[in-house]
């Protein structure tokens, strides 16, 4: 079989196309993106089977081209809310079928338009499916699972984004960001986490997406171990598929608290921008880690703002046996990643174990535990001998 991997030596995709190329499935594996040098080096590095390719994701008639006669893409590139429809839309059009990790709700909610074509040219499109969303998606689907009915389903998490910043970027934020406005190329998975709050932010209320403004509709919040949190809905897509595949629950959305608090009205003040087209989501991206940067210079200033740190809860409000409860389960050790999560996902496709066609979601097509097995798997070889959930309830009354 044929993988047409887009942005295949990138951060994500260099760990997804070393396993897929390992893969005894996969004869050819083409490492595509804009700089050809990157590919040509990567692909040398995986061996016979790898060949190098340039294409630009936005460039669909190119991608056509190029990516005909692939069995499956592979879709690593960003920003998401820039590639990830086109990338898709081409898979369909070749008759390939699809998997990225996109994070952006309108471009999923713009390719589900698209389902009737995909199940028509027998494709599978599955975006969204890494870390966040994607094992949220079926975090989510099993808090659903052990209720009975279902009043409000929500993944809560904390985020430290000046942890994430350096994480992707140098030691010095400053830098950073002056390496940005230099060379106009911006982190695309900081953009794509700027975008959540400046783009369209969908929650499912009152049996419809209502497409909500998040400074508007902050919350305080009990999360364990960390206290009283502030959160704010984000456009995640899990609250635009989940109510389409999973039915029959009150509302969905997914909310995100800032770490550090003191960088969060930074955070909403750039989305604000955004949302008024006032600036990009590349510009905000700039504009916020030089904010960063002067917020570390301020006395007061903690190293651990430093540690990237990501703390999340699948949640469920509802009924269960009659009584009102809650259930809540979360990782119990870091099995999880995005990279893990589309490398399981790509070789299911493979395997020819998705039977479903058409523009899918992790819930529609995967079971959960199934699924964090097979990724857990890739972290760990003694992953078998732990639990891979915690999980509480907590009657309501």
């Amino acid at each position: 079989m044929r993988v047409f991997a887009l942005g295949g030596y990138g951060t994500f995709g260099r760990y997804v196309a070393r396993n897929l190329c390992a893969n005894d499935l996969v004869t050819e594996l083409v490492v595509a993106g804009r700089n050809i040098d990157a590919a040509k080096e990567f692909a040398h590095e995986l061996g016979s089977k790898a060949v190098a390719a340039k294409v630009d994701v936005l460039n669909e008639p190119e991608i056509r081209s190029v990516a005909r006669g692939s069995d499956l893409l592979v879709n690593t590139t960003g920003p998401d809310h820039r590639t990830a429809f086109p990338a898709a839309r081409t898979a369909i059009e070749i008759g390939a079928d699809y998997c990225d990790l996109s994070a952006d709700c309108d471009s999923t909610k713009r390719l589900l338009e698209l389902d009737s074509v995909a199940k028509a040219a027998d494709t599978i499109i599955l975006p969204g499916i890494g870390y966040c969303p994607g094992e949220t998606n079926l975090l989510l689907k099993h808090a659903a699972s052990q209720l009975d009915t279902v009043e409000d389903l929500r993944l809560l998490f904390i985020y430290n984004l000046v942890g994430t910043i350096f994480f992707f970027g140098t030691k010095d934020p400053g830098e950073t960001a002056s390496e940005m406005r230099r060379t106009g190329r911006v982190n695309a998975s900081l953009e794509t986490v700027m975008n959540w709050g400046g783009g369209r932010v969908y929650v499912f209320r009152e049996n419809r997406l209502m497409d909500v403004d998040p400074s508007e509709n902050q919350e305080n919040i009990e999360f364990p171990g960390a206290g009283n949190q502030v959160f704010f809905p984000i456009g995640g897509p899990e609250a635009v598929t989940i109510p389409r595949f999973l039915g029959n629950i009150g509302s969905v959305s997914v909310m995100l608290s800032v770490h550090p608090p003191q960088v969060r009205d930074l955070y909403l003040g750039l989305a604000g921008r955004i949302r008024k087209r006032q600036i990009s989501p590349g510009e905000a991206v700039i504009l916020f880690i030089e904010g960063v940067s002067a917020a570390l210079k301020e006395e007061g200033a903690d190293p651990s703002w430093k540690v990237p740190m990501i703390s999340l809860r699948a949640r469920a409000t509802g009924t269960r046996d009659g009584r009102r409860v809650r259930y809540s389960c979360w990782p119990s050790w870091n099995w999880t990643g995005a990279s893990q999560a589309l490398t399981v996902a790509a070789l299911r496709i493979l395997r020819g174990e998705i039977s479903e066609r058409g523009i899918l979601a992790p819930e529609a097509c995967l079971d959960p535990m199934d699924f964090f097995k097979e990724a857990a798997r890739l972290t760990s070889e003694d992953s078998t001998e732990k639990g891979l959930l915690m999980e509480s309830f907590e009657e309501l009354g």
